[in-house]
């Protein structure tokens, strides 16, 4: 009788077990293990396939940095060997730059990671977030950019100031539409609490870099989601934001074009900067050492007098 009780239990023990691991286990097949790439797909914090994920990236600052700094600071190399494609980098304030900026975009890039930026806002007009729009683009301008434009809108600073729906909209407007003219891509950085109660989206034309940690992945205009603030990745010690994108970047962010930056024409290569002479549809300009093209003047290059006129393009 006592053994027949203790295999009973014994039996009920190994099926409480496996029913356990059962709902451990998702029932999809799909590894549990957050925001890796499992069978092809990438998971969420279920275990579940993020539909339409193409790139797993992070988003950096000079928190990531200072809680680094003791082993030497961000190792980029073993953060692209971990499957990270893209880097989101804080710019910072209107004037007041992360400390870090620079090294991350350098080093990132170097390490063959593409690389976006992000700018939190305080425009309390439409001005204003045109001078925050041409600001960034001044900070960009000598780095490779091959992932959006971010425009953080989640400042209480708007709200303490009393900013409407429809002023706030006006400000992402006016900022994403400078960025733009500029050559560049905007997207406006958002949670689901601002995109629903304080902004207009009926209203917003751009990308949407939604901000929503869990499961829940899709809103209007959402081309990348911000899924946690408790990533982990190798080369970075601590805490990480974790970023999806749901679109090929680098087919919507021509590597190669013009950009104009306070007034002065720039050209890029494989994202990059150019400088000298360069031929595009069969037309020759020429870029002086900071990356400006040269018009409406006459000067000697190489011991040769040219002239260029006031598209740039060589006359002789």
């Amino acid at each position: 009788m006592k053994k027949n009780i203790r295999l009973r239990i014994g039996a009920c023990l190994a099926a409480g077990l496996m029913a356990s691991a059962a709902m451990a286990e998702p029932m999809n097949g799909f590894s549990a293990e957050a925001w890796n790439l499992e069978n092809g797909q990438y998971v969420d914090a279920s275990g579940n396939p993020i539909a339409g994920a193409l790139e797993k990236g992070i988003t950096v600052s000079k928190y990531q940095n200072r809680q680094n700094a003791e082993s030497g600071g961000i190792d980029w190399n073993k953060v692209a060997l971990d499957g990270v494609s893209f880097a989101m980098v804080r710019i910072g304030y209107f004037n007041d730059r992360d400390p870090y900026y620079s090294i991350n975009m350098t080093n990132a890039a170097a390490s063959g990671i593409k690389t976006g930026v992000f700018f939190y806002t305080q425009a309390l007009d439409t001005q204003t977030a045109v001078e925050e729009a041409r600001y960034v683009l001044r900070m960009v301008k000598d780095y490779s950019i091959s992932y959006p434009i971010a425009y953080d809108v989640e400042s209480k600073y708007l709200l303490d100031n009393n900013l409407s729906k429809q002023q706030i909209t006006d400000n992402i407007n006016a900022f994403c539409k400078t960025v733009a003219d500029a050559g560049y891509r905007p997207i406006v950085y958002a949670n689901n609490k601002w995109l629903t109660n304080y902004i207009d989206m009926s209203q917003i034309p751009y990308d949407v870099w939604y901000a929503r940690y869990g499961t829940v992945n899709n809103c209007r205009n959402r081309t990348m989601w911000q899924c946690t603030d408790q990533g982990r990745v190798d080369g970075i010690d601590g805490d990480v934001t974790i970023e999806f994108s749901f679109v090929d970047y680098s087919s919507m962010i021509p590597p190669e074009g013009w950009k104009i930056i306070d007034g002065n024409w720039y050209y890029t290569k494989n994202y990059v900067k150019q400088t000298g002479w360069i031929q595009v549809e069969g037309i020759w300009y020429y870029l002086d050492l900071s990356g400006i093209m040269i018009h409406d003047t006459a000067m000697v290059i190489d011991g040769v007098s040219y002239t260029f006129g006031p598209d740039g393009a060589v006359v002789r």
